[in-house]
């Protein structure tokens, strides 16, 4: 599967998490992986002999809570948590927006390096006894961490079966399209987060070309969101030949909204505005369930 960093958006920290804003210039466009120097035939695994025959020791995820996290003042002990990812650890043990967390395991955290850090070495599965500050008033919250799902799961924890975020000061780059969210209920949406210096993004194309023009009939529709200036983002729309709606965020407050920190990343939303899946990356069999999706929402309407 291949994966592009944009240019982050806001400095995401999410406790246990490594590298979990990205900051990659669009100039330097990363990949996941490495590409191999040698390729294996169709079908077949490349494996290192010698690890075939004496694999390493599973290594233990380290723990993850899901919250992001803010350094308080300099005079002010505990970390904050600013934000909570539903269906995330965190959220199950209780832990909300505000709460300042003052140890880990009776070990004192005073900036959000140390609170990531000690959950992290508890590791997935491991407990955290957090002593924590909410109104002034000390709580002992116990939380079973997790393993970090990586962009994909945080995504789905956080929106499927949830109402998608209302389109923020975007603009109509290209195709006949009310520049609002709301204006599409009672269709099935697939709304795509892009960039042309994306080549992931680029092998989706032709893709979505194919969903716009088979599924439109039915009540479907795919709409583009870049960052690019609305001028631009309409050039390129012409020049790739996309023949579904392009919206340009400039600002980037839609792409923050939908948490749409790597690229491509494609929701599905269902006719009464609520995402239904998510997909990260390019991976054809993790596109064809996202068709299947789309498919299946189309027929039970």
């Amino acid at each position: 599967m291949q994966v592009f960093a944009r240019s982050s958006l806001t400095a995401l920290l999410l406790a246990g998490s490594v590298g979990c804003a990205a900051t990659a210039a669009p100039s330097a466009s990363l990949r996941t992986s490495a590409p191999s120097t040698t390729v294996p035939a169709p079908g077949q695994a490349l494996v290192d002999p010698m690890q075939q025959a004496t694999p390493p020791p599973p290594v233990e995820a380290p723990g993850w809570l899901g919250v992001a996290l803010t350094a308080r003042g300099p005079e002010q002990p505990g970390v904050l948590i600013s934000s909570v990812l539903r269906r995330s650890p965190a959220a199950v043990g209780g832990l909300e927006v505000g709460d300042v967390v003052m140890g880990v395991n009776d070990a004192r955290v005073n900036h959000p390096s140390e609170l990531s850090q000690r959950v992290a070495e508890l590791g997935a599965g491991g407990r955290a006894n957090l002593m924590v500050e909410r109104g002034g008033a000390p709580r002992l919250l116990a939380v079973q961490l997790g393993e970090n799902p990586g962009f994909e799961g945080q995504l789905r924890l956080g929106f499927v079966d949830v109402g998608a975020p209302e389109f923020e000061h975007v603009e109509v780059a290209s195709g006949a399209l009310a520049p609002r969210l709301e204006a599409l209920r009672g269709k099935v949406v697939v709304l795509e987060f892009w960039a042309t210096w994306c080549g992931a993004c680029r092998a989706l194309l032709p893709t979505l070309n194919a969903w716009h023009e088979r599924y439109q009939t039915g009540g479907a529709t795919v709409v583009s969101v870049t960052t690019d200036p609305v001028e631009k983002a309409a050039r390129d729309a012409v020049e790739l030949g996309l023949s579904y709606p392009v919206l340009s965020d400039p600002d980037g407050l839609t792409a923050q909204a939908y948490q749409a920190f790597a690229l491509p990343t494609l929701f599905v939303i269902d006719r009464q505005g609520v995402v239904r899946d998510v997909s990260v990356g390019y991976d054809p069999a993790r596109i064809a369930q996202i068709e299947a999706t789309l498919a299946r929402l189309l027929s039970d309407s």
